[in-house]
């Protein structure tokens, strides 16, 4: 959290800064969480996040059978189901 915007300010000119986590969120205090939302939002990137559903704040896509976890852009964009640890991923129809 306090380094997170240091970094992303190194990243070089005409790249896109990724900010990219899995299954972090749920070890998060929710007020911290939230606070973690904020910064990543404010950053000039794209936040790639792979939480199981309902931990990112709204997104209501349900659970499935085998507890996939969901592939998110921005906070706001589910795109995918996919394997906690990368084994796989269903594309969702877009």
């Amino acid at each position: 959290m306090t380094d997170l915007p240091a970094l992303a300010a190194q990243a070089p000119a005409g790249a896109t800064l990724v900010i990219f986590h899995s299954a972090v969120l749920p070890y998060v205090e929710p007020e911290e969480r939230g606070r973690f939302i904020d910064t990543v939002r404010g950053l000039p990137g794209v936040w790639l996040s792979n939480e199981a559903p309902g931990v990112v704040p709204g997104i209501s896509l349900p659970r499935r059978p085998g507890g996939p976890f969901l592939l998110i852009r921005d906070g706001e964009t589910p795109l995918a189901y996919t394997d906690g640890h990368g084994a796989w991923v269903q594309w969702l129809a877009g």
